[in-house]
């Protein structure tokens, strides 16, 4: 009896040797899922929208160029799209570099088909641009060139929400594994420390460290998510809202005054005379007068609204559910109003002046480009006809 009780014993012995064994292994394995869900993943999520964001503003930048009247304008345009265009490639070169599995070697293969049609058209318009022939550069930009780049987005967007969605099913993998691990575990446990409760609390005890370290990694990866979710769509000085999100925002926007027969007012506003603020007071003090620019454009908007900075001092507002043309000179002179009163910033006074100009869908336009175009070009109107005004 006291052989086969020492018999029993060392097999205890031997099986919660071999369950310890198995849980660090185990463990093991689901920290390596949470380090390639962290690391690898979420560096390829925020390449897909670095990407996004570039491909963007490089095309932005190139209906600048286009609609731009002066020759300094559209040289300073076509630098920012050589410069958009080289964020395109760096990221896209990041990522080829990373490991792809099928899904996103296909993908990048999609990109690269017709990265080359974009970049084609895109060198035919921005010379059209150059040569000051706006018609034929808007309606190359318009029937060829928007079609190529919506797609491309599409493209960029499904390599985002694949990724997205492998993380999601790494998260419930990894809960459903840390749930069966745990389950197991403490069942066996149960059983075999009848006769070594001190060996079953040090594993329950690992168990539950591991286990708690596992969950607060998901914990933080969410976290991690949401805060690259905003950081892609809202602009790190001020807070708004990016050009990326605001496109996005009018877009959807655009569908649903249709479907529900409402209109659209959008504004892009301009600060007058920015850059004698940042060369004379710092580029701190511009940036200080940026938020409170902001701040002071946020108030003006409802909930439903967007207030949007699409970058330097440039800004753009959405206004939802606006039913008649008279609406809008009053909003602008309300933007103006409320811009235009003082700033002190760190003992100085400001006074800023902007530029606004708007447009109203479907009255000015039935697409993003034409709507865009129209609200910028009275934005220039009106800073053309302020700067012939202090002439004068």
């Amino acid at each position: 009896m006291t052989h086969q009780l020492l018999a029993g014993f060392a097999l205890l012995i031997v099986l919660m040797v071999g369950l310890i064994g198995h849980a660090v292994w185990q463990i093991g394995d689901l920290k390596e899922r949470m380090r390639d869900i962290v690391e690898l993943r979420n560096k390829k999520i925020q390449l897909a929208t670095d990407l996004q964001e570039a491909s963007y503003n490089r095309h932005s930048a190139l209906v600048y160029q286009a609609v731009a009247r002066d020759a300094f304008e559209r040289d300073e345009y076509f630098q920012q799209y050589i410069k958009w265009g080289y964020q395109v490639g760096l990221a896209r070169s990041t990522l080829k570099s990373l490991k792809l599995d099928a899904f996103e070697i296909d993908n990048l293969r999609r990109q690269d088909g017709l990265v080359g049609r974009i970049i084609d058209e895109q060198e035919i318009i921005s010379d059209l641009a150059a040569r000051g022939v706006k018609e034929e550069a808007l309606a190359r930009l318009a029937a060829d060139l928007r079609p190529l780049n919506l797609e491309y987005t599409e493209i960029v967007e499904a390599l985002r929400r694949y990724e997205r969605d492998l993380i999601r099913i790494a998260l419930e993998q990894t809960q459903q594994a840390t749930h069966h691990a745990i389950t197991l575990h403490l069942a066996l446990g149960g059983t075999l420390i009848l006769l070594a409760i001190l060996i079953s609390e040090t594993t329950r005890r690992l168990l539950r460290r591991h286990a708690l370290t596992i969950f607060e990694q998901m914990h933080q990866l969410k976290k991690v998510g949401s805060q690259l979710e905003h950081e892609a769509t809202h602009d790190p000085l001020t807070g708004l809202a990016n050009r990326v999100l605001f496109y996005r925002r009018l877009e959807e926007a655009m569908v649903h005054a249709v479907e529900e027969e409402f209109s659209l007012a959008i504004m892009y506003i301009d600060l007058d005379d920015f850059k004698q603020v940042n060369d004379i007071h710092g580029h701190a003090v511009g940036d200080a007068l940026l938020q409170v620019v902001a701040g002071r454009l946020h108030h003006v908007v409802r909930v439903a609204d967007t207030a949007a900075r699409l970058g330097g001092d440039e800004f753009a507002l959405l206004f939802v559910g606006v039913q008649e043309t008279g609406e809008c000179p009053p909003l602008c002179a309300k933007v103006e109003r409320t811009i235009g009163q003082p700033v002190d910033i760190d003992g100085l006074r400001l006074m800023p002046a902007c530029s606004v100009g708007y447009a109203l869908y479907p009255r000015d336009g039935d697409s993003l480009d034409t709507l865009l175009n129209a609200a910028d070009a009275r934005m220039y109107q009106v800073k053309r006809a302020r700067k012939e005004k202090r002439v004068t």
